[in-house]
């Protein structure tokens, strides 16, 4: 079977069943049906086994068979036996780390991308008409100058624009289906699993996606939800916009996974949410990107949560 027949939604899938089965080995039927759904769910299937099994060697493969066969999926007398917490921690670490090397295998097109940042890292490009752009962590863009407009892609992660004026000369910045077209302004640009988020602090844009459009004024934020293109505009102080800059980032009413999201990309490991209702809280409040451990502390004190570090490439958000 082809490597790249695993897309990430099945690598995700494939995740979550291997979460599922160790819990409860009863759902292998609801199981057997995903599995035999599609082709790459045999190589998604296969990938995140192998990624656990790298992770942790004693540890039981998960097989395909069914239980109370010579391949159960109930772990053998013989193995170590683990407490079911630490278990599914590490079982969750393994499925981040297959979702990653699944999708790296796909072919990431953010390190084909003509500049991109790392974790933790800014930095800025400085175009040829004086344009600047400040580059957040874990950031891809694609530069396109060849023609009578100035077109810029991007590919993942956050952006600052510092646009030098041209009447004649249009510049655009495509983010998907999305456009954020401007003459001459400062705003910023993020792209995140929930959502594409475009903020103004100089100047005006005007914004395009799914046959609709918007015009931002300095001071203006939108918001197009990824799941089903809502879109809202509010408003935002100008000197809080691209605040990331300075090292902080100010969310509004935000889920507790969008500002995880955010601090993945300056903090090196796993950081793990431990369950859907706990990422889907809301919270406000002023995080420090400089120091990603102290603004978990201080997310999950808004919550009555705690951060339990397994390892130093482990982090683990649980309620009490």
């Amino acid at each position: 079977m082809d490597n790249a027949s695993a897309s990430p939604a099945s690598l995700d899938q494939a995740s979550e069943w291997l979460l599922k089965l160790e819990a409860d080995p009863a759902q292998f039927e609801a199981f057997d049906q995903w599995l035999h759904a599609a082709p790459e769910h045999f190589e998604a299937w296969a990938r995140v086994n192998r990624a656990w099994a790298a992770m942790v060697p004693e540890a039981p493969r998960l097989a395909t068979s069914r239980p109370g066969t010579s391949c159960s999926l109930a772990p053998q007398p013989l193995q170590v036996a683990r407490q079911r917490r630490s278990r599914r921690v590490l079982l969750a670490a393994a499925c981040v780390g297959a979702i990653a090397i699944g999708v790296a295998w796909l072919g990431d097109p953010a390190w084909r991308a003509d500049y991109h940042t790392g974790m933790g890292e800014s930095r800025v490009v400085q175009l040829a008409d004086g344009s600047r752009i400040t580059l957040a962590a874990q950031t891809a863009v694609n530069i396109d100058y060849q023609g009578t407009e100035r077109r810029v892609e991007l590919v993942r992660g956050e952006a600052l624009f510092e646009v030098a004026h041209n009447a004649r000369r249009p510049f655009q910045v495509n983010v998907g289906a999305a456009s954020v077209r401007v003459l001459g302004t400062v705003f910023d640009v993020a792209l995140s699993t929930a959502g594409l988020k475009v903020e103004v602090r100089e100047g005006a844009v005007g914004v395009r996606a799914t046959d609709q459009s918007w015009r931002l004024a300095a001071g203006q934020r939108l918001w197009l939800e990824t799941r089903d293109g809502h879109a809202q505009q509010s408003a935002i102080a100008a000197d809080e916009v691209a605040s990331w800059v300075d090292g902080q980032q100010f969310f509004e009413n935000a889920r507790v996974s969008d500002v995880v999201e955010q601090l993945r990309r300056y903090q090196h490991g796993w950081i793990i949410i431990g369950n859907d209702a706990l990422g889907q809280q809301r919270v406000t409040g002023l995080y420090d990107l400089r120091d990603p451990p102290r603004a978990l502390q201080a997310l999950m004190a808004a919550l009555g949560g705690q951060v339990v570090h397994y390892s130093a490439l482990l982090t683990v958000l649980e309620e009490k």
